[in-house]
């Protein structure tokens, strides 16, 4: 096998609606057409790959499983994130983790 890049990540969200808000006005994520019709998700532009959400109402445990994002300023996505009420769970130099309404761990990293 020689894998090329990511093509999509996919997310399990407690209640769409709340998720959609966070990955748009706090991640500033496009949305894009689904290419699907199975379930209810919404899916997402980030850089040259995808981000899927799927409504599931099952509780999940919590993990520190995660996906990473690289942004431009790293103190403004801190601010975006406590303003959108995002639950900061860990921070270090140059990065911290946040949580989406469900509960999705997210690595925000600094400009490398």
């Amino acid at each position: 096998m020689n894998c090329l890049r990511l093509a999509h990540v996919n997310l399990r969200v407690e209640k769409l609606p709340e998720a959609v808000r966070f990955y748009t006005e706090i991640m500033g994520l496009e949305p894009i057409p689904r290419r699907d019709s199975k379930g209810t998700g919404a899916w997402f532009r980030l850089g040259d790959t995808e981000v899927h959400l799927a409504e599931d109402a099952t509780p999940q445990p919590r993990s520190k499983r995660h996906f990473a994002v690289i942004v431009a300023d790293l103190a403004a996505a801190r601010r975006k994130a406590e303003e959108g009420h995002a639950e900061i769970d860990q921070e270090e130099a140059g990065r911290f983790w946040m949580r989406d309404p469900s509960g999705n761990r997210i690595e925000v990293v600094g400009p490398r």
